[in-house]
């Protein structure tokens, strides 16, 4: 198997325009399809004082929120404060942060035409790789706790922003045609890690699709304890309403992992829910709840349980079916589930299916699988295994299977790599290496494994 390319250096991905030597004035209005120009909107509209986004503590009380104008004026004041560290292009490291500071700390980020960099942990040796890789000129802390190893860059405290700060500013940033967002790396310890740029209209095209698919409108709240430093769960969270219109109610992962019946009933709590998650966590959640008390949480509200993994992680049909069973006293039903694709580093889906549509899933024979060939046997076929369809193609999104070692496309039920072209994303029509294995039957993706190289999402 050949190896993958060099992946270009952060330097090496500037996009023109915002660069360290450059200091651009907001001299045009931010671009319509930017989220930029989607807080702003939100923030001056007939919503402005709705409330946008919740935090949830441990128990799943409220800890905080934020209307459209309220999360406008805190983010232009830390906007402010970094316009005192750096320059539009900038790099900033974003870590975790507790209730919505992180929520204020990305969009603040973005009103300053910086690139944001989330990071699982803004102390570790993974964080000061990072640094050393994006150079950036500032991180984001909640406030002025003891801040513990430093990045050597300038510390800005996202509480300590006064929003009356922002009369010394003159306005949000317009980001550049093809501008980065954010910079997405894979959160684990590495010689040299590179950051994956996802631009502003890519970002924003992707969440949009997502709601188109799934019907995602004012109406509905998305809840989500993904962590907010991996694109995914910056995506969903954060992303998603703003282009959909919908609420937001966020928890802390470790508040899920403790007790699963924290976010079901942050579910229960809502009109009309969206919420993702990985297999393994539908499964925790049959593990972790007595079956007594799954008929005491109702869950009718939840209308798209969207469910996937990080690249090639698993989605069973076992699991589904086993959640469903476990959880009908309660009201859900399988259709509720959208098994959908993404790229294990980004902020983008790929591939989601229809929700209240029936699952589809196929038996495949294990030992065709073995040999790259996608062979259906009867459901009674031991020596099958059961593989649940990711759905299709989101709108702005083409998938491809190739041969891992050649690059060249295979036709439908031969296993290979999948590639991923997305519409201004700034990959060639090749498309971009996600070093999964899988296979297209009938339009729908089959994801199957990993292949051997697999370092971070990035371009061949």
């Amino acid at each position: 198997m050949s190896s993958a390319p060099p992946i270009p250096s952060v330097a090496e991905n500037a996009v023109e325009g915002v660069g360290r030597g450059e200091d651009p004035r907001p001299v045009a209005p931010a671009p319509a399809g930017s989220l930029v120009r989607r807080l702003l909107d939100r923030a001056t509209g007939p919503g402005a004082d709705r409330h946008l986004f919740t935090a949830l503590g441990a128990e799943g009380e409220r800890i905080a929120r934020l209307t459209p104008a309220e999360l406008d004026a805190r983010a232009r004041a830390v906007a402010a404060a970094l316009r005192g560290t750096g320059r539009p292009g900038d790099r900033v490291i974003i870590p975790p942060m507790p209730g919505l500071d992180f929520h204020v700390a990305f969009f603040g980020c973005l009103y300053a035409g910086m690139v944001a960099v989330p990071v699982a942990d803004a102390t570790g040796p993974a964080a000061a790789a990072i640094a050393r890789d994006c150079r950036p000129s500032a991180v984001l802390v909640a406030g002025s706790a003891p801040p513990g190893p430093s990045l050597g860059v300038a510390r800005v405290a996202v509480r300590e922003q006064s929003p009356a700060s922002h009369d010394r500013w003159d306005g949000p940033v317009p980001p550049a045609p093809g501008a980065p967002a954010l910079l997405q790396y894979a959160q684990r310890p590495a010689e040299r890690p590179r950051g994956l740029p996802v631009g502003h209209g890519t970002l924003a095209a992707g969440q949009a699709a997502v709601r188109d698919r799934c019907d995602i409108d004012t109406g509905t709240t998305v809840v989500s304890w993904l962590p907010l430093w991996h694109g995914t769960g910056l995506g969903t969270a954060l992303v998603l309403p703003l282009m959909s219109g919908a609420a937001s109610v966020t928890l802390e992962p470790a508040a899920f992992v403790r007790d699963p019946r924290v976010w079901l009933r942050a579910i229960e709590a809502e009109e009309d829910v969206f919420a993702a998650a990985p297999d393994i966590a539908y499964e925790l959640c049959v593990r972790r709840v007595p079956a007594a008390e799954r008929m005491r949480i109702d869950l009718s509200t939840w209308r798209v349980a969207a469910v996937g993994g990080n690249g090639g992680q698993p989605v069973r049909a076992r699991t589904l079916r086993r959640f469903a069973d476990a959880f009908r006293p309660g009201f859900f039903r399988e259709e509720m589930f959208a098994a959908g694709y993404g790229p294990g580093e980004g902020a983008l889906g790929v591939t989601l299916a229809r929700p209240l549509y029936p699952t589809v899933s196929g038996r495949y024979d294990r030992g065709a699988l073995a040999r790259g060939k996608a062979v259906p046997v009867p459901a009674s076929d031991r020596g099958g295994v059961e593989l649940v369809g990711r759905g299709t193609p989101l709108p702005g999104t083409e998938v491809r299977v190739v041969d891992p070692v050649s690059y060249r496309p295979l036709p439908e039920r031969a296993v290979g790599e999948i590639r991923v072209a997305v519409a201004g994303g700034g990959c060639d029509r090749a498309g971009t290496r996600t070093g999964d294995l899988g296979f297209l039957d009938g339009g729908e993706l089959f994801v199957t494994g990993r292949t051997a190289w697999s370092p971070v999402w990035s371009p061949a």
